[in-house]
């Protein structure tokens, strides 16, 4: 599955030189009920390795085990270290590592070109592997550091890795790998991932050549979403909107359509006697260039094809598992008690952090594209509570139950975590947490899956990029369907869960727009949805969760309405680019905005507890930042404003891609009645203290 889960901002360094509106900036001013503090730094909260290990693609709760070099017996548990990230991509060249579960040793592979060179430059992140007739590993990526995706071959005999190349270039450029198997006459069959049109196959069968074929298979499609072959025909299943499977003559290249649907996929799967393609409840074997549909019993009845050396009941009887801040590979031998061995070669990372909230007098916080949750207090500083299982997006605190909801990727997953009893999950280890017996007696537990109309015929969120729970106790998760499997881009959706009952919205509209922000509304019983279509308009929706119905909704006189937080009793403030503005939910208008200086980008904005609104934007230089403190008055229907700098900060870790897109404000530890401001996006957290009183 094709992913673009990407919270950077792109941005260019700009020198600044004049405002477009002029800030005045006042420090310690009483009538502000402010004083310009020092940020200070907390450290950083989370660090880790980023290690591939459950990646089996026919079960991925499976690790990947070979024979010991040279033999037909042994284990050696084959491990990926991604080394440093930026976002879910690894800087440089992930590295594989071999472990001997027998010996308890270990060994590092780094990649090579054919001429013996180790590579050190990013080949991309992987997205598929399989093990080819000749019992060597294929690895498939996307997004390497000069484009396009790489196949690279592991040799579990030599323990030896080669960086075969890229496979796919077309109009002076190279795509990324989508799909990766192997056919009935044992080669390996590759399929492409670009633009619209820009779909292409390939075939590998262990020779040092790509039989690439350079034309397209039509205008439309993105991805190559299924992929295999024999001896005559590569079979590719393609589309979007409209799914195709193509029939390809690969010595006349003739390339017909031989099976379609409008809105349903068609996968295939290879199995011993030929590829098989599934649509909806109908299995065709595909053989000489034709599909026919299975009669009585409907399903094949031979076996899927694998060449791995190990079944996964082999597999899965080993028990491995590997903890990410120890680097420890746990496991049981056949017949055995448990061990362990530590691989200190693997490589440490510290993680961005990611959304916060203040509950019960401390931060809770999580990571950005990483499973892990924490707290920090000034008594205990920071600690990791666990592993979610999931990428985190977003955390709501739920004051009417005392708890803390939890959401993020993939399939729409929410989590409800007791603050008040022990964290119980590890997620690392949960495998398929959906069917897992465990689920609803973990803490957190699984609270609802909200998945999309392709995976579970119930049109809900994908991405749980933001929850809100109302006075009332609904709660509302809002974020994209994110599937281009039926759209070629994300599709807003909406989620009300009502204690053990959910419900989805997603209107024929939203297909047109993706999810930016959501706040509660000033009365607390709805919420209020930010959105930006894919032609580059805004819209701003009012929904209510009790009904679960859209109440309101307004075209934003801009683009992108970008981040939003509820000002006032018809009010919203939010922010986009360099301008902070206030939106009238009654007329449906911008009625305030300020333009800070071009290239001044805002990351983030939240609401003070003495009513006032806090941004932060970049200032300066790429990693030196500004928190400004705005203060609005009205008369009759005109909003004026002053503001006031909180102070200035640079990012320690001069880590460019993290921003700080999150400001949460806390009680102080130190004196009655003042509030400090957390902020986090970065990979160390900073704090403003006594900043409001």
């Amino acid at each position: 599955m094709k992913t673009d889960r990407i919270y950077i901002v792109l941005f260019t360094l700009f020198i600044f030189i004049s405002c477009s509106k002029k800030m005045d900036i006042i420090a310690n001013d009483p009538s502000n009920n402010i004083s310009v503090t020092t940020a200070e730094n907390l450290g950083t909260a989370f660090k880790g390795t980023n290690v591939s290990w459950k990646n089996n693609p026919a079960n991925n709760t499976t690790a990947i085990v070979n024979y010991h070099p040279n033999s037909n017996n042994g284990y050696e548990v084959l491990l990926v270290d991604n080394g440093l990230l930026n976002t879910n991509t690894p800087i440089n060249a992930f590295r594989f590592i071999s472990v001997n579960i027998n010996d308890k040793n270990y060994k590092v592979v780094t990649i090579k070109t054919a001429s013996g060179s180790e590579i050190i430059k990013s080949v991309g992140r992987i997205v598929r592997f399989v093990y080819g007739s000749n019992k060597k590993l294929y690895v498939a990526t996307e997004g390497s550091i000069d484009g396009g995706g790489h196949i690279i071959e592991y040799d579990p005999n030599t323990q030896t890795a080669l960086d075969l190349g890229k496979p796919f270039y077309i109009n002076g450029s190279y795509l990324d790998i989508y799909s990766l198997s192997v056919g009935t006459d044992g080669a390996l069959y590759i399929g492409s991932f670009g633009g619209s049109g820009n779909v292409m196959t390939s075939r590998y069968n262990y020779n040092g050549v790509f039989e690439t074929d350079n034309t397209t298979l039509d205008n439309v499609s993105r991805y190559v979403d299924y992929i295999s072959g024999d001896e005559t025909y590569t079979y590719a299943s393609c589309g979007e909107n409209n799914w195709m499977l193509y029939a390809i003559n690969r010595s006349t290249k003739e390339k017909k359509v031989i099976l379609s649907n409008s809105s349903s996929r068609i996968s295939i799967n290879t199995f011993t006697d030929a590829p098989y393609a599934s649509l909806i409840n109908t299995n065709y074997q595909l053989k000489n260039g034709t599909a026919t549909a299975l009669g009585f019993p409907y399903v094949p009845t031979t076996n899927e094809l694998a060449y791995s050396p190990y079944s996964i009941e082999t597999v899965s009887s080993l028990n491995i598992n590997y903890n990410m801040y120890q680097k420890t590979l746990s496991y049981t031998l056949i017949g055995n008690a448990n061990n362990s061995i530590t691989i200190s070669d693997i490589q440490d990372d510290t993680y961005p952090t990611g959304e916060s909230i203040w509950f019960n007098n401390q931060l809770y916080l999580s990571t950005i594209l990483h499973p892990l949750i924490g707290i920090y207090n000034d008594n205990t500083k920071d600690v990791t509570l666990g592993n979610i299982g999931i990428d985190v997006y977003s955390l709501a605190a739920n004051t009417n139950t005392n708890k803390i909801e939890i959401g993020g990727y993939p399939k729409g997953d929410l989590f409800e975590y007791n603050v008040q009893q022990p964290w119980t999950l590890d997620g690392a280890n949960l495998g398929n947490y959906s069917t897992n017996s465990l689920k609803n007696q973990t803490n957190p537990k699984l609270l609802a899956m909200l998945q999309d109309a392709d995976v579970a015929g119930i049109n809900g969120t994908m991405y749980v990029s933001k929850i809100a729970v109302t006075k009332n106790n609904l709660i509302v998760a809002a974020g994209n369907n994110d599937r281009i499997t039926t759209s070629s881009d994300r599709v807003l959706a909406i989620s009300t869960i009502n204690g053990n009952n959910y419900s989805n919205l997603i209107l024929p509209e939203f297909s047109q727009y993706q999810f930016s922000s959501m706040c509660l509304a000033p009365d607390s019983n709805n919420v209020i949805i930010s959105a930006v279509a894919n032609s580059g308009q805004g819209k701003i929706y009012k929904y209510n969760p009790s009904s679960n119905s859209i109440t309101q909704s307004f075209t934003f006189p801009v683009n992108n309405p970008g981040q939003i937080v509820a000002f006032d009793n018809s009010t919203i403030a939010g922010v986009y680019n360099e301008v902070l503005y206030l939106f009238d939910l009654n007329t449906g208008t911008i009625v305030w905005t300020q333009t800070l200086s071009p290239g001044q980008r805002i990351y983030a904005i939240t609401k003070a507890p003495d009513n006032s609104i806090c941004i932060a934007f970049m200032y300066l230089q790429a990693t030196h930042f500004n928190i400004m403190k705005y203060r609005f008055t009205k008369s009759g229907s005109a909003y004026t404003a002053t503001n006031v700098s909180l102070g200035e900060f640079s990012d320690v870790d001069n880590f460019e891609p993290s921003k700080p897109q999150w400001l949460t404000f806390g009680k102080s530890y130190t004196q009655a009645n003042a509030y400090d401001l957390y902020v986090t996006g970065l990979k160390s957290i900073y704090r403003f203290k006594n900043c409001i009183n």
